[in-house]
């Protein structure tokens, strides 16, 4: 007879260890739908807190798409967590509203919105916790083989990104729900799942039960498959890496005929990640074929509307044929006042409250004078710009950044920076860099406030 409570402990104790999920954290924020992933999750790592010495917290998000069944969903939340003693925060959201603001996919933009929360809740000592076991990994091979993939598509959901754990990634979804059972553990079910509305629904449903008539172990092999990818696609990324650096000439400009002398594997690789550096699109097989044979036969070709990629004279350049718009003219501060600028006003003023507990976008809008370098100045972005994320430990560009947020490609190169000496301080709708923000022993403050006046 099967233990299953004995099974999924031993399993997430071993995948926090092999995979250092913990490392130096304090606190785990653990997305908390209430379904039976969430809630066995959310029931163990309660259990092992003291054990392995880090607090616990829910995180619950409404997204407002499914009425009363949401409500239930976030009424059973908040008791299940009364029950168990495990502090909660819920967020509401109308997603359905917000998606068509962003032009994003309802999934999509759920899914901005629940990372979007989890770091507002985190910092460096911090780590989120999803609930993604076995079947979903083997749900998402299925549908990134499905729609063509690389061997990064067969890495599946990887047991760690950044500050974000899975740690029943081994566990099957079999296992999760005999835990639940032996437990006593009651949990809710997401009306949507039940239904093949949704690409992974029709797989969860068609295909993976087939799979399973075939081989009962079929979930179980694919993960072995996904942990095999992961192995080779680490690899193939590290000298990947290495060689874009050695081709390296300038920006966006590589050594051709270093290119060339490359394995095909490691090549392919090196153009996925030149040409990332350059664009947020992505390249098909195809368009990463073509690149390659034009690194051996050199020409030019057009890859998307004004983005182009070229071999003259044994160098491989990506560029844009889009006419920059005329940079705004850069803007000194001296601090406080008002700033037009374009169609935006940036206001400036002394900031001189206690930092607690106060609104969170006012928080993220505040600069620590004493660590501005040299002057500050308004402009736009230029190319090269990065911004470090406050909390995230991770420096992104304004590209780059700019395109996960969903800002309209023709907005782009007129939104209000702020920069002193050493690069970024504060982008509108943005916030302060990480570098700049406030930390309680802050004295001297100021707050930006942004407006379209558009």
């Amino acid at each position: 007879m099967n233990n299953y409570s004995v099974i999924v402990k031993n399993k997430v104790l071993s995948a926090l260890n092999e995979y250092s999920m913990i490392g130096n954290a304090k606190t785990i924020l653990v997305g908390f739908s209430g379904g039976a992933d969430s809630v066995c999750l959310l029931h163990l790592l309660n259990l092992l807190k003291s054990e392995l010495g880090f607090n616990v917290k829910a995180v619950h998000i409404n997204h407002g798409i499914r009425g009363d069944e949401a409500k239930r969903d976030m009424d059973f939340a908040v008791a299940f967590c009364a029950e168990n003693s495990i502090p909660i925060e819920i967020y509401s959201f109308d997603c359905i509203a917000e998606a068509k603001k962003s032009k994003e996919s309802l999934e999509e933009c759920g899914r901005r919105l629940r990372y979007q929360a989890f770091s507002e809740l985190s910092d460096d000592f911090t780590k989120i916790a999803t609930a993604h076991n076995s079947n979903d990994n083997a749900e998402t091979v299925l549908f990134n083989l499905s729609r063509g993939t690389s061997v990064k598509g067969v890495c599946g959901i990887p047991p760690v990104r950044d500050n974000i754990i899975r740690p029943l990634i081994c566990c099957l979804r079999e296992e999760i729900e005999g835990y639940c059972k032996e437990n006593s553990l009651s949990f809710v079910t997401d009306s949507t799942n039940l239904c093949d509305e949704y690409t992974r629904n029709k797989i969860r449903h068609n295909v993976l039960p087939v799979l399973c008539d075939v081989n009962s172990s079929a979930v179980l092999n694919i993960t072995h498959l996904s942990e095999s990818a992961r192995d080779v696609y680490e690899f193939l990324l590290f000298e990947a890496q290495n060689a874009l650096d050695k081709a390296l000439i300038t920006e966006n400009t590589y050594d051709a005929a270093y290119l060339k002398s490359l394995h095909k594997a490691v090549l392919n690789e090196v153009i996925v990640i030149a040409y990332s550096r350059f664009s947020c699109n992505s390249l098909d097989r195809d368009k990463i074929n073509l690149i390659s044979e034009l690194i051996t036969n050199g020409g030019r070709i057009q890859l998307y509307r004004n983005e182009t990629v070229e071999v003259v004279k044994g160098q491989l350049r990506f560029f844009s044929l889009q006419q920059t718009k005329t940079e705004q003219n850069a803007i000194n501060i001296s601090l406080i006042g008002a700033y037009s600028f374009g169609e935006y006003l940036v206001n400036i003023s002394e900031f001189n409250e206690c930092s607690k507990n106060i609104n969170r976008n006012i928080l993220d809008n505040l600069i620590d004078c004493d660590k501005i370098s040299g002057k500050l100045f308004l402009r736009t972005r230029k190319e090269g710009d990065k911004f470090d994320l406050y909390k995230r430990n991770v420096s992104k560009t304004l590209k780059k950044l700019f395109c996960e947020l969903n800002i309209p490609v023709e907005k782009r190169d007129e939104i209000p920076v702020i920069c002193d000496d050493g690069g970024v301080v504060w982008i509108y709708s943005v916030g302060t860099s990480a570098r700049c923000h406030i930390t309680d022993s802050s004295s001297n403050i100021i707050y930006v406030r942004g407006e379209n006046n558009g």
